[in-house]
């Protein structure tokens, strides 16, 4: 006799039973698609509509809810090309008075009542405005530099010899070596900040190149 009959278990209601595991004929088999209408893969669905590896109606556990929405990130892209745009393109067009408005278009962007109380807009448009007035600052320093090492050149030349000769050419060049280095490298991070916005990232200038004037 089989273990299964032993004393204390006696025999199974309706007859003997078919071995364990083998679905009895015309049930449902039990952990594979198709048991039930709406099954999930791996179990039979209770009710039509069940989700994927799921009993129908039943909620799946955490990290399966629904995800938040995607970040703008269209305006808080145009943040970012906007001031680039205008101190590169402005600054071409219009005898480099672009250099001085990087910062109007990101500003006009987060005050903008439909972006306004976005995080994630106002996050890349606060640091595009603080790229732009820094810019502005510089080029305005740059402008300054540029026009006293002329003045002072030609005031301490006493001779024409002296005011024909090279010798403004040194601290003219080195002036703009130095701000043109410095406006390359915003046109670098600008582009940087660009692409982070596209991809949904947050993304901070280097306080270098554009100082924490203005906060989000």
């Amino acid at each position: 006799m089989s273990d299964y009959y032993q004393p204390g278990y006696g025999p199974p209601a309706g007859g003997p039973q078919q071995p364990y595991g083998t679905p009895q004929q015309g049930a449902p088999q039990q952990g594979w698609p198709g048991g039930a209408p709406g099954g999930g893969y791996g179990y039979p669905g209770d009710a039509p509509g069940g989700s994927y590896g799921y009993p129908g109606g039943q909620q799946p556990g955490p990290g399966y809810g629904p995800q938040p929405p995607a970040p703008p990130t269209g305006p808080a892209m145009w943040a970012h090309l906007g001031a680039l745009l205008t101190m590169t393109a402005g600054t071409m067009m219009c005898c480099g008075l672009g250099a001085f408005l990087g910062w109007i278009f990101p500003l006009s962007l987060r005050g903008n009542d439909r972006h306004k109380h976005d995080p994630y807009i106002r996050h890349h448009a606060t640091q595009a405005v603080n790229f732009g007035i820094t810019q502005a600052i510089m080029a305005a320093l740059g402008v300054v530099l540029y026009v006293a090492s002329a003045f002072i050149f030609a005031a301490a030349a006493t001779t024409d010899a002296q005011r024909n000769s090279s010798g403004l050419a040194v601290p003219l060049l080195t002036v703009i070596v130095i701000f043109g280095s410095y406006a390359l490298s915003g046109v670098i991070c600008a582009v940087i900040g660009t692409v982070k916005a596209t991809r949904g990232e947050l993304w901070t200038y280097p306080r270098l190149i554009a100082w924490p004037l203005s906060k989000g």
